[in-house]
């Protein structure tokens, strides 16, 4: 096998740049690797390139999957940066094998009968390194995927406080959430009783009931009633002939902010558990 691989080998090194600029022209135009076509055809050229320059590497060492990776891992990584999806960096693998496979066929590398079973072999071999290759690429994207979800979820997770224990943070959760209504209520009666004005100061309000909508199932719906509950009792009680358009419209916005919080947070929450089942 290994003289029938070496000629497809040097054939590669030696006409990297002809096969890759043919690769190039057929990728950027094909119908199932769209993202290419904006590409500038340099840049894709070279990718090409850094692949045949690799093929003598990766044939015939011992350990093919070993370093296949030293390829796969690095195409990967420039493909996930450059926002190719994944089905389009695959395919643009596999034609990068069939366009250095027919290049060897239109330079009738292997011209005998002898020669074109024996070649069977170096094709056995050269797809074996491309299934390494196109694993390899699949489980890096995948990494890259797991550890960009990671960091835009990583706001939320310190927001709902996943980093702490159960028993710890439901009792920092609970405790946030009753000094906030106690200093809700506190500034309730200071502006009503105290001023006995209903001047807008109720936006602090929608702190807790962000927060519940985090923490807890329905928790926003339930203390934005709440607040809307007491703001409107205090107004009732402190603000005699004061009308209470202006208090009704901002209990309603309440229930609206607490009820809209809740559905988001029960989308994220499905996303998360739909997430942690694809990465474990």
């Amino acid at each position: 096998m290994q003289s029938y691989g070496t000629k497809i080998i040097d054939l590669a090194e030696t006409n990297a740049k002809d096969i890759a600029r043919q690769w190039a022209a057929d990728v950027r135009k094909h119908k199932r690797t769209p993202t290419y076509h904006n590409i500038p055809e340099d840049e894709v050229i070279d990718q090409a390139i850094i692949f045949y320059m690799h093929f003598r590497q990766m044939f015939y060492t011992d350990k093919p999957y070993e370093a296949a990776k030293s390829f796969s891992v690095k195409y990967a990584e420039d493909r996930y940066k450059e926002k190719i999806p994944l089905q389009e960096a695959l395919y643009a693998l596999i034609l990068i094998r069939r366009h250095l496979w027919l290049y060897a066929e239109f330079q009738a590398t292997f011209i005998t009968t002898l020669e074109q079973r024996q070649a069977t072999e170096s094709l056995n071999r050269t797809i074996l390194m491309f299934d390494y290759v196109c694993y390899q690429v699949t489980e890096r994207y995948q990494e890259l995927m797991k550890a960009e979800v990671d960091s835009r979820l990583g706001i939320i997770k310190t927001l709902t406080m996943d980093h702490t224990e159960k028993g710890e943070k439901s009792f920092y959760k609970t405790g946030i959430i009753i000094v906030a209504l106690i200093i809700a209520g506190a500034l309730t009666y200071y502006y009503h009783a105290m001023l006995g004005t209903a001047t807008l100061f109720t936006h602090l309000f929608y702190i807790p009931i962000i927060l519940s909508a985090m923490w807890w199932r329905r928790g926003g719906v339930y203390i934005s009633v709440f607040l809307a509950l007491m703001l409107l009792l205090s107004h009732a009680i402190f603000l005699e002939g004061v009308p209470f358009t202006d208090d009704v419209v901002r209990s309603f916005m309440f229930v609206v902010i607490g009820a809209v919080m809740d559905r988001l947070m029960d989308g994220i929450r499905k996303v998360e558990g739909i997430y942690k089942q694809l990465t474990t």
